[in-house]
């Protein structure tokens, strides 16, 4: 999970720390606005702690988004693990499980675009971006082929670009969607 509690950040070693207070503030205030002066307050360090850390806020970003995507993949693969996706059900509550169905529940996913976004202007951190976008519709594509799926493909990034245009119209419109209907929308665009 991104967002540690207090205690659990303060015994985190300064770069950890550092990279976290940096994702915790991305919500917020978005990449561009990040400053020194406000991870600092945030993780609790000086502003020297984290130019000693970081040569400049381009290096703390990159890393913190990069921290932002190694997680993502373990959470991922231990969520696969603990419950593998065993029917066309599993892959929908799974995918509601992970996309932001309401503004109150839209911190990852603006992180995951203010990333995107970042990722524009370093042609290194947009090749890595491009990799974590592949983690899910490659796990999905996994689980759609298991279940014989005969589109595997074509249902998996159908699957992720409905859940990407959930996420947009949540974020640009403020608007929470009905899980029911979502939940639907969701199962009719399988062939399994």
């Amino acid at each position: 999970m991104m967002t540690a509690d207090t205690d659990t950040v303060q015994t985190l070693p300064a770069r950890e720390k550092i990279l976290q207070a940096t994702l915790d503030l991305i919500p917020d205030w978005g990449a561009d606005r990040i400053t020194h002066r406000l991870v600092s307050a945030e993780a609790d360090v000086s502003p020297g702690t984290i130019t000693y850390h970081f040569d400049t806020i381009d290096a703390l970003l990159s890393d913190a988004f990069r921290l932002y995507m190694a997680d993502y993949k373990a959470g991922l693969d231990e969520a696969l693990g603990a419950k593998p996706l065993q029917s066309s059900h599993d892959i929908v509550q799974f995918l509601m499980m992970l996309i932001a169905t309401s503004p109150e529940r839209a911190d990852l996913a603006r992180i995951e675009y203010a990333m995107i976004a970042y990722a524009q202007r370093d042609e290194l951190l947009l090749q890595e971006v491009t990799a974590w976008a592949e983690l899910l519709p490659a796990r999905l594509f996994g689980a759609l082929r298991r279940l014989g799926d005969p589109h595997s493909d074509l249902s998996a990034s159908r699957l992720v670009r409905y859940c990407r245009g959930i996420e947009f119209d949540v974020l640009s419109r403020g608007i929470s969607v009905d899980l029911v209907e979502v939940e639907g929308e969701l199962l009719s665009l399988l062939d399994i």
